[in-house]
């Protein structure tokens, strides 16, 4: 399943366009292609995890999404004991490019839960759908609550629910009360650990056309363009990483070559009187170099301010005012630049003051190479830094919908 967050979404002639685009300083028209793929993602493929503790029901579940019985060819091998060691993807005929993949049971092999996250690679999937029997399990309510850490959304399924009808049956209770308070114990379970509780759904994987089943169907074909809409949301940072790749690299490199320069101008003492022998003129001049560098930064076509400024007012929609956003973003980046700047005012002062104690030619260099370098490069790689997340905000804003 491992595939890059941009081929997800964008075949290899759209790629290579969009950051061809973005190298040539169009971002406008990056913004308008994102905008336009993100209300034509019928060819997204979509991953939806089915977790839950071992003999919940998972690939039963699964079986029956799909139609098939335990022993029909294709079909999720099913059973009480764990049969899997990865998860296992199948094809949702129902739903064009829709997978449904079958992860280990969350209390299987003896996984610690994150640990069993990383290795089931859970932050890969874009909707997960969880069962349970009988009770709410304190594994339902940690995964839940990892899904809305990452924004994604989840389905809740209490599955054999005809073993409950019979119980209930036995006892004389009536069913629909019953259901009202399986239901209600699951959302004030889900709300007592601080989860937006889901749709729930209790459903017998034999008596298909029984319980919630057809309902999990219809609402999951209902639910599919805003899940994808959401995932594509979540995933501009991501996409806006690999278009701009390029062009970051070109940069860093050019800002390396400025960080190298200015750390060899520090190395290098200057007297600036007899009695005071320090690297102060050059120090200084390392600072010139430095803000050369970062006024560079600016300038750089699609991440200069004014060009930001520009598609925030282009892109605002009433509902959120964009513009102010961005205001705010850049607002930011001036509090780090500011500081980096007195510091290297204050690194100038350590060394006037250093050198009035005597430092050695070796000893000044040292120092005037080394801060000279932390200097350049604290203010050049975090402008770039800061550029490209203000980048990726601007992108989320325009292209996500109100």
């Amino acid at each position: 399943m491992a595939q890059s967050t941009l081929s997800k979404f964008f075949t290899p002639q759209e790629s290579r366009n969009l950051q061809c685009l973005y190298n040539t300083g169009d971002l406008k028209t990056v913004i308008l292609q994102m905008k336009s793929k993100s209300h034509n993602l019928t060819n997204m493929q979509l991953n939806i995890a089915v977790m839950g503790d071992v003999g919940s029901g998972k690939s039963t579940f699964i079986n029956a999404m799909r139609g098939l019985r335990s022993d029909d060819q294709g079909a999720a091998p099913t059973g009480n004991e764990e049969t899997r060691i990865e998860p296992t993807g199948y094809s949702y005929q129902d739903l064009p490019n829709v997978q449904l993949w079958d992860l280990p049971g969350t209390n299987s092999f003896g996984f610690e839960l994150n640990r069993y996250l990383k290795n089931v690679n859970f932050e890969s999937y874009d909707f997960f759908i969880i069962i349970s029997q009988a009770r709410f399990r304190e594994n339902d309510a940690e995964l839940a609550k990892k899904i809305q850490e990452q924004g994604k959304e989840f389905y809740y399924v209490r599955a054999k629910i005809d073993n409950d009808a019979r119980s209930l049956w036995r006892q004389g209770a009536d069913l629909n009360e019953g259901w009202v308070r399986i239901r209600k114990d699951c959302i004030s379970n889900f709300q007592s650990v601080g989860v937006t509780p889901p749709a729930i759904f209790l459903i017998s994987s034999f008596d298909r056309e029984e319980y919630d089943l057809p309902k999990l169907k219809n609402m999951l074909a209902r639910d599919l363009p805003s899940i994808k809409s959401n995932i594509f949301t979540l995933s501009i940072p991501k996409i806006m990483m690999e278009i701009t790749e390029s062009k970051t690299r070109m940069v860093e490199k050019r800002v390396w070559m400025l960080d190298i320069l200015a750390g060899a101008i520090g190395t290098v003492p200057v007297s600036i009187s007899e009695s005071v022998p320090v690297p102060v003129l050059l120090f200084i001049a390392c600072i010139g170099l430095t803000i050369t560098g970062w006024m560079y930064l600016q300038k750089q076509p699609g991440i200069s301010g004014a060009s930001l400024q520009h598609l925030a007012s282009k892109f605002s929609k009433p509902n959120s005012n964009l513009k102010a956003e961005m205001n705010r973003q850049l607002t930011r980046k001036l509090r780090p630049t500011v500081i980096h700047i007195l510091l290297g005012i204050t690194l100038i002062v350590c060394m006037i003051t250093g050198s009035r104690h005597s430092f050695t030619l070796i000893t000044q260099s040292i120092f005037g190479a080394v801060s000279s370098f932390a200097f350049a490069y604290k203010l050049l790689n975090d402008s770039l830094r800061q550029r490209l997340e203000t980048i990726q905000q601007l992108v989320k804003c325009a292209v996500s919908r109100e």
